[in-house]
C-alpha cells in the first residue's frame, strides 16, 4: 500500500533503496554459492592427499604450513628403535577443527619409524588413521598400527568412527593392522560415559563384522582401561587384555616406578589374563614432564629420562609388550584440562626431542 503523505522524492528514494538491497542480496547469494561449491570440491578431493609435483608425474606432499615433504627418511642419531610400540596422535587432529595433513603425518611417521615398528592411534577422525596408513605405504615401511574407534556418550561419534574404520580396512586390508581398539580408558569404565554393557556390546559388534570379512589372519578386538579396572568381565569381553599402567598416577617415586609397574601389571593384569589363556599388553605407560606432582611422583624431563633408563631396557629384556605414552605433547589437552595432561610427549609438537633426553641403548 502506498502512503499518500509521502513525497514523490522520498518515494523514489525508497524504491531506489529497495532495488539496491535486492542487488546486494543477489550478489551475496552468488558469493555464498561459490564458497559452498569450493568447499564441496575441496572436500570431495581431500582424500587424494597430494598435489602435482614440479616434474609432472612426481607427487609432493605438503604440511599445514605448505612446506613440501619428500619420502626420504634421513637417519637421526638421537633416535633409537627401542620401543615395542608408541602412542601417537597428529598434533593438529582435533575434531572438528582438523588442520592436520598427510604431509604432517608423513613427517611424523618418518621420525616414529626410527623409534618403533608399531603405532597405536586414539581415533578415526581428522583422517588420522588413514593418513598414518597412507604414510606407511608411501614410505614403504614395515610398520603396523592399532586404530581406535573413539567412544563417548554420543552414538553419532561411534557410528562416524566405526564407518571410518571399516572404510580404512576395506582400502588397506588387514596386513598392517595389529588389532582394533574400541575406545580407551576413562570414556566408559573410568568416567562411565556409557554403560559397561554398551561398550562390551560394541566390541562384540565390531568383532562380528571383522570376522565376516574373511581375512587370512585373526584380527583381535579389544578395549583398554586402567589396570585396576581389569576384572573377569573385562577379560571375557576382549581378545587381548590391554591395560594402562601409570606409576605416576600411583604417586610412585620415579626411582622405583619401573619395578612398581612390572609388579602391578603382573599381579592385576597378566596373571588373570593367563588364567584364561589371553595375552596382556600395557597400552599406556610413560612419565610427564610438566604440571602438578602426584604424591612422590614429580613431572620433570630428568625424571622422564630416569623412567626411560629403568623401564625400557628392563621391559625389552623381559619381552614385555607395551606402547609408550606418548610421541608428542598435546597442547589441546593443556588448553582443555591441565598442563599435566598435555605434557607426556617425548617430543615437543614441532618434532624436537625434549632436551636433554637421551634414548637409552636397549636391545628390542
Amino acid at each position: 500500500m502506498v502512503d499518500p503523505n509521502i513525497s514523490d522524492w522520498l518515494r523514489s528514494q525508497q524504491q531506489s533503496s529497495r532495488k539496491h538491497r535486492i542487488k546486494v542480496t543477489i550478489i551475496g547469494i552468488v558469493i555464498l554459492a561459490v564458497v559452498i561449491g569450493s568447499v564441496t570440491y575441496l572436500s570431495k578431493n581431500s582424500n587424494n592427499y597430494s598435489h602435482s609435483g614440479k616434474n609432472g608425474n612426481n607427487t609432493e606432499y605438503y604440511t599445514w604450513d605448505k612446506k613440501p615433504v619428500n619420502l626420504t627418511i634421513i637417519p637421526n642419531s638421537l633416535y633409537k628403535k627401542i620401543f615395542y610400540g608408541i602412542n601417537y596422535g597428529p598434533v593438529n587432529a582435533s575434531y572438528p577443527w582438523c588442520s592436520n595433513t598427510l604431509g604432517d603425518v608423513i613427517e611424523d611417521v618418518k621420525m616414529i619409524s626410527q623409534l618403533t615398528n608399531r603405532i597405536r592411534l586414539y581415533g578415526m577422525d581428522c583422517n588420522m588413521a588413514d593418513y598414518t596408513m597412507e604414510a606407511i605405504v608411501k614410505l614403504k615401511l614395515n610398520m603396523t598400527i592399532v586404530p581406535t574407534i573413539w567412544v563417548d556418550d554420543n552414538d553419532t561419534t561411534y557410528q562416524r568412527q566405526s564407518d571410518s574404520l571399516f572404510n580404512l580396512i576395506k582400502k588397506y586390508g588387514e596386513d598392517k593392522i595389529d588389532g582394533i581398539s574400541v575406545g580407551n580408558e576413562g570414556t566408559f569404565i573410568f568416567r562411565k560415559d556409557i554403560p559397561t554393557k554398551t561398550l562390551y556390546d560394541r566390541i562384540s559388534d565390531v568383532r562380528t563384522k571383522i570376522n565376516s570379512m574373511g581375512f587370512n589372519k585373526k584380527m583381535p578386538v579389544f578395549t583398554s582401561d586402567l589396570g585396576s579396572n581389569v576384572d573377569d568381565a573385562f577379560i571375557a569381553a576382549v581378545d587381548i587384555v590391554w591395560a594402562n599402567v601409570h606409576p605416576f598416577f600411583g604417586g610412585i617415586n620415579v626411582n622405583t616406578s619401573a619395578s612398581w609397574t612390572f609388579k602391578f601389571f603382573d599381579e592385576f593384569v597378566v596373571t588373570p589374563a593367563k588364567a584364561v589363556n589371553k595375552d596382556a599388553i600395557i597400552s599406556e605407560v610413560g612419565w610427564p614432564t610438566a604440571g602438578a606432582s602426584q604424591g612422590s611422583a614429580v613431572p620433570t624431563v630428568s625424571n622422564l629420562q630416569t623412567f626411560l633408563n629403568t623401564f625400557i631396557c628392563s621391559s625389552n629384556s623381559k619381552g614385555l609388550k607395551y606402547y609408550f605414552f606418548e610421541t608428542f605433547d598435546t597442547p589441546w589437552k593443556t588448553a582443555k584440562w591441565t598442563t599435566l595432561e598435555g605434557s607426556w610427549g617425548l617430543f615437543h609438537p614441532n618434532r624436537t626431542m625434549k632436551h636433554p633426553i637421551i634414548l637409552p641403548d636397549c636391545v628390542l
